[in-house]
């Protein structure tokens, strides 16, 4: 009898523990692949990756998990945020501007 408690709760901790980690990685895949792989980026990973889409002047910060891009394209400014944990582009539903 106990045998078989500690089998079901082993199986329920298990189960709680999987539905964690797709909920964690679902949160993660938010917003468009900037830079493939779904991990870690650097500054200059992102900075990089602007430049040789024809980017300008590219200035990148560091803001908590984003590294915030700025620079010329195509002759007006543009600004990107990415999420250094994942490579991808922050997504809009994250946009606090007033804009």
């Amino acid at each position: 009898m106990n045998r078989r408690l500690l089998i079901w709760g082993i199986g329920g901790a298990l189960l709680v523990g999987a539905t964690g980690v797709l909920i964690a990685t679902a949160e993660q895949s938010k917003g468009p692949v900037f830079i493939a792989g779904n991990q870690p980026v650097t500054e200059d990973q992102v900075r990089n990756k602007l430049q040789s889409e024809g980017w300008a002047d590219v200035r990148t910060m560091h803001e908590g998990q984003y590294i915030q891009a700025t620079g010329m394209r195509d002759g007006q400014a543009q600004k990107v945020i990415v999420d250094s944990r994942t490579g991808r582009l922050r997504s809009q539903a994250d946009d606090d501007d007033d804009d």
